[in-house]
């Protein structure tokens, strides 16, 4: 068997509160990157680097994951069918009550799917080149952190562990 097939079909390895703890992780390590990156380039107060925002969309995806998964969605699916794709899995996320702990507004869904286009894509890894459209930064670190502080708590995982805005 292999270590991903291991992975897949045990589910003591891979656990809501954890997939939601690595989603705070790297949420603190696009925050502490930000912080640090942000004051060096013009213009970056309005667009993170790319490797904030591929912290940034790692973030969003454990999460959500971590909601899909305390709702009973195997792990074999969250990888085979939602990967790392934002959108399926909000869009499943929504259809399993998300939206009853957190009611993301327009431009919230609206900053999700630009970050989807290019996360799901590997253009935060990649060089892909011509022209993109990026999501501005501060509703996409609102709507991550609301995403974390909605679901930390359903799923058991300690508030006081969760991120803060530097």
């Amino acid at each position: 068997m292999s270590t991903q097939s291991a992975l897949d079909s045990d589910p003591s390895r891979t656990t809501p509160i954890g997939l939601c703890r690595y989603a705070c992780e790297f949420m603190e390590a696009a925050l502490a990157a930000d912080e640090k990156m942000g004051h060096k380039k013009k213009g970056s107060e309005i667009i993170a680097s790319i490797p904030v925002m591929f912290l940034v969309g790692q973030s969003i995806e454990l999460v959500l994951k971590s909601f899909l998964l305390s709702r009973d969605v195997p792990l074999r699916k969250l990888r085979n069918d939602y990967g790392h794709n934002l959108h399926r899995s909000l869009r499943k996320a929504r259809e399993l009550g998300l939206f009853e702990l957190v009611v993301l507004t327009d431009e919230e869904l609206n900053t999700i799917e630009l970050l989807d286009h290019l996360y799901s894509s590997k253009q935060l890894q990649y060089i892909v080149t011509g022209s993109k459209l990026f999501p501005v930064f501060g509703p996409l670190q609102r709507v991550a952190l609301r995403l974390l502080q909605a679901i930390g708590p359903e799923i058991g995982f300690p508030l006081k562990r969760l991120p803060r805005v530097l």
